[in-house]
């Protein structure tokens, strides 16, 4: 088996849309799926070949083995992390304790080990999917990833004669598409070297993925990163296991996959009859309560017959199904289902398994960074670069604007946190407009925090703040103004760039955020109470 794994950069926002939402709004997948990255390379096969029409391409030997069959398989392109590994979607049974998500270093329970018991694990913790969509995992080592940034643009469309909106045409429509400057990952499978060497030299370079591609989408940069020759080759970066009868296995989703029962009908649930036709094991049971999964709808379109495709219900990436075996199998053998995948239209990426993925009970979890693509300045003048910087740093500022309001919403609760009286909130906030307006540091804001009276101290020591008493919250932020972007989660690398600068927070912008926190949080406070006093 030849396998070609390959980096693309999207230099405009990228438009592959999902089926979801509604008619004038399209919406983006999270990664770029396999389908794109074959239709490209069926049209540089025909601009190769030019005696091929579009509608012979298909009975033509060598075109069918490249893109029609499962030979040759293109993944999805996945977002690539900070140290340049591909992300995988993450499996559906990974649980954390409610809120724990907000710093690095928590736990990650299994669900789907053997004998799971979450009261036993966490206690009367409530459990909740960790709710990122990509992950990393090498043994018991988690690193989460969000998902890609978005671009949302509003267009309304134009008569195509008149230039303009008219009354008759003149709907108002949305793209969310996946923003510019971001990287992902991809792998193609193919069982020839020598197709591995021609998909190779039609790969790389740039090219135009997705929808909209006249009007500033889709304009994409490949760069091939290895080609080699594998008999055993895995997704995962775990050695594939043996397994001998009787073992607890594990399958997780790596893509969707669009499954049927025996009945021929699609298939929403594990059964054991399935999992036997695909796999082709014998298998002794299916453990329902260790097996999770998810449904979605899927689709697409083909460009040459300008149709949509018919749509059919999938199982969603990242669901996981808990089975006793009923053999021994080697894991030659778990290595080629694996690179084969399961299910119908695995050219275009569905389909993709790994076995036992998640062999820990439990892991240590952190959140990661995606990767940040180097950018070239050079192009850029002295006050073109000063001018990108203001116009970053502007988007930074509203960004907060946005956060903050984020953050009182949903963070500040005066009755259930029992937070101090009003007096008490108005005396620090009379402090935090003191050094607003005459730049005091912090440091003395601390200092007359901590000459309150025992009184007045103990009110704020009974309130609650984010998984710890608002006496400490306070003393957090003041004592390390850093720590406010992880308060209001907006971590720096999710910082606006222009033209490759990125927005930075300088001492005196990270102070005055800090200040806008405490006070908007104490202000909300004290008006929500307000608010329902006198509505009684």
């Amino acid at each position: 088996m030849q396998v070609i794994t390959y980096r693309l950069r999207l230099q405009e926002p990228l438009l592959a849309t999902q089926i979801m939402g509604d008619p004038n709004n399209s919406v983006s997948f999270d990664y770029i799926p396999g389908s794109l990255i074959r239709g490209m390379l069926v049209h540089r096969y025909m601009q190769q070949h030019p005696e091929l029409h579009e509608h012979e391409v298909v009975h033509d030997a060598t075109c069918r083995r490249l893109f029609f069959t499962a030979t040759t398989r293109y993944l999805h392109a996945y977002p690539l992390t900070s140290n340049g590994e591909r992300s995988l979607p993450t499996p559906l049974p990974l649980l954390k304790r409610k809120g724990d998500d907000k710093e690095d270093g928590f736990d990650v329970y299994n669900a789907a080990y053997e004998d799971f018991d979450w009261p036993k694990v966490a206690g009367d913790a409530q459990p909740k999917w960790v709710g990122k969509p990509f992950c990393t995992l090498n043994e018991e080592n988690l690193t989460l990833l969000a998902p890609p940034q978005k671009r949302l643009t509003v267009h309304v469309a134009r008569d195509p004669h008149k230039g303009r909106a008219t009354k008759e045409q003149g709907q108002v429509f949305q793209y969310e598409a996946l923003a510019a400057d971001q990287c992902f990952a991809g792998v193609i499978l193919t069982e020839d070297a020598a197709d591995a060497a021609t998909i190779k030299a039609m790969l790389e370079g740039h090219a135009w993925l997705g929808r909209a591609r006249s009007a500033g989408y889709g304009r994409v940069c490949i760069e091939v990163k290895e080609e080699f020759s594998a008999s055993s080759w895995r997704e995962v970066a775990l050695p594939a296991p043996r397994l001998k009868a009787d073992d607890r296995v594990t399958l997780t989703l790596l893509s969707d996959a669009i499954l049927r029962d025996g009945q021929g009908h699609y298939a929403l649930t594990w059964s054991t009859d399935m999992l036997e036709s695909y796999l082709g094991l014998t298998i002794t049971q299916v453990h329902s309560k260790q097996s999770f999964s998810a449904t979605t709808i899927s689709g697409g379109f083909n460009r040459t017959a300008q149709a949509p495709l018919a749509q059919s219900y999938s199982l969603a990436a990242g669901s996981t199904v808990s089975f006793t075996l009923a053999q021994a199998v080697d894991a030659a053998t778990l290595a080629r289902l694996e690179a084969q995948g399961i299910g119908e239209r695995r050219t275009e990426g569905f389909g993709r398994i790994v076995f036992n993925w998640l062999e820990a009970d439990d892991f240590q979890a952190s959140i990661g960074k995606p990767y940040d693509p180097p950018q070239d300045k050079q192009s850029l003048s002295a006050n073109s670069q000063a001018l990108a910087r203001q116009m970053a740093r502007r988007l930074l500022e509203a960004r907060i604007e946005q956060a903050l309001a984020r953050f009182v919403r949903d963070e500040v609760h005066p009755e259930k946190n029992q937070f101090p009286a009003n007096s008490q909130l108005g005396r620090v906030r009379v402090l935090l407009r003191r050094a607003a307006r005459t730049g005091a540091p912090l440091s003395e804001v601390l200092a007359e925090l901590d000459a309150f009276k025992q009184a007045g101290r103990e009110q704020f020591e009974r309130a609650h703040m984010q998984k710890t008493t608002l006496w400490a919250w306070l003393q957090k932020l003041l004592a390390n103004p850093l720590t406010v972007w992880q308060v209001i989660s907006l971590p720096d690398h999710t910082w606006p760039k222009v033209a490759g600068e990125q927005a930075q927070a300088d001492a005196a912008l990270t102070r005055r955020v800090t200040l806008q926190v405490i006070e908007a949080t104490l202000n909300a406070a004290a008006r929500k109470r307000k608010q329902k006093e006198d509505a009684r």
